[in-house]
């Protein structure tokens, strides 16, 4: 069969669309012929990075960036697409560097290998890390010496204001002022050294004398040598007797004294006896702590109801207030449910007057958790003490309802 001219142009213009459109796509980075695996990278900037640009493994190229856009978050990232042979697997925590392949500032990806021993999935997002650039480092390198010569001029400006100082004029005065007293002083020490040459030259003979006198005391200390001997034993003599005196028993019989003092001191440490039972047992101390406290409080309760104590039948006091220890009330009612109104608490205790308390008497004081709290009422039924917390609400705002059941004080919520 034969083939028509026609049929011929025909194929070769098919193949030759086929070639270029191959060749276009393998110059953007697709290859049909070889198999190849894609993974993400996401980028805050990329410093020229461009489409086509090679995808190294420690140098070597196994892939290339085929697509850049921005990320459909709106935030400005930018998205690369990057594609690698698949004979390479990428471990996990796999890092795509950006990096300036030249001077130029050409960008490539480096593949930075991770240590885990799972590999990414096709479609992954890698980590995203940019190289400094060459700028930069060079920055980097040249801040220290930056520092160091900064820190070397100003060294210098300081050098040359200490010149300048010195060289003022005023300066250079009082340092001509100084080599003169210098000389001042020179000439005073030269005619000084004269001076005692001539008194030792004058005075030789005393100095003579002088001399004299001491090889003869010298002489004198030699010739009394035996007598000298004598004294010093005679010293001898005396500090052993003192030596051999009772002394040494009296010091004996005070180290016996300390000794049994120590021991003393020891057993209270220990706690022996009853000094020793005082010191190391408090509950003296506690007792005697809350006789104070009943003591204080007997007499507040005295000063202010004194008619608890002593009747006199044509004097009124005035209004009772109720002095209450939260240890006798509570332990009192322990089986009873009581409900009261709390006017108000305080770190420290309120004198139970009624004017600190708007005019209310029987206000009663109570204790719990070293907080003083003050209250009136005393009702068995919540629905009275609801009544009266109506009426003195509008007085104190913060005021509250409270109970006490088995020793124990607690709020009270209110339905409204």
């Amino acid at each position: 069969m034969k083939i028509s001219k026609l049929t011929k142009i025909g194929f070769i213009v098919v193949v030759s669309l086929a070639i270029l459109i191959y060749g276009i796509n393998f110059l953007k980075g697709e290859n049909f012929f070889v198999k190849e695996n894609y993974y993400y990278v996401v980028y805050d900037r990329i410093d020229g990075l461009e489409k086509s640009s090679p995808v190294l493994i420690n140098g070597y190229k196994v892939g290339q960036v085929s697509e850049i856009h921005f990320h459909p978050d709106n935030l400005g990232r930018l998205v690369v697409n990057i594609i690698v042979s698949d004979q390479f697997k990428l471990p996990r925590n796999t890092t795509a560097q950006i990096f300036s392949s030249d001077l130029m500032g050409t960008k490539e990806i480096a593949l930075i290998f991770g240590k885990s021993e799972e590999y990414h999935n096709v479609g992954d997002t890698l980590l995203a890390d940019i190289e400094g650039s060459l700028t930069e480092q060079v920055s980097i390198q040249m801040l220290p010496l930056k520092k160091k010569a900064e820190d070397l001029m100003q060294e210098m400006e300081k050098a040359i204001e200490v010149v300048k100082y010195v060289f003022n004029e005023k300066t250079r005065d009082n340092l001509n002022k100084s080599f003169a007293s210098i000389k001042s002083a020179v000439y005073s020490l030269e005619h000084s050294s004269s001076t005692l040459d001539t008194i030792v030259t004058s005075e030789k003979g005393k100095l003579e004398k002088i001399f004299s006198n001491v090889e003869s005391i010298s002489q004198n200390l030699r010739n009394n040598n035996e007598q000298i001997t004598k004294v010093i034993n005679n010293f001898s003599a005396i500090s052993d007797t003192i030596l051999q005196s009772e002394i040494s028993s009296t010091i004996t019989k005070a180290s016996i004294a300390l000794t049994e003092v120590n021991n003393i001191v020891e057993k209270i440490n220990n706690g022996e006896g009853t000094i020793g039972m005082l010191v190391h047992n408090d509950t003296l101390y506690n007792h005697l702590e809350d006789a104070s406290y009943n003591l204080s409080r007997l007499v507040e309760d005295l000063r202010i109801n004194p008619k608890r104590y002593v009747h006199y039948s044509l004097i009124d006091f005035g209004r009772n207030v109720n002095v209450v220890d939260n240890k006798q009330d509570i332990k009192h009612r322990s089986n009873k449910n009581i409900y009261k109104i709390q006017l108000k608490t305080s770190n420290q205790p309120i004198p139970l007057i009624p004017e600190n308390f708007k005019g209310f008497k029987n206000v009663e004081e109570a204790i719990n958790n070293g907080i003083y709290i003050y209250t009136i009422g005393n009702k068995t039924s919540l629905k009275k003490i609801n009544k009266l917390y109506d009426n003195i609400q509008n007085i104190f705002p913060n005021s509250v309802i409270i109970n006490f059941k088995n020793g124990k004080v607690s709020q009270v919520k209110i339905s409204e």
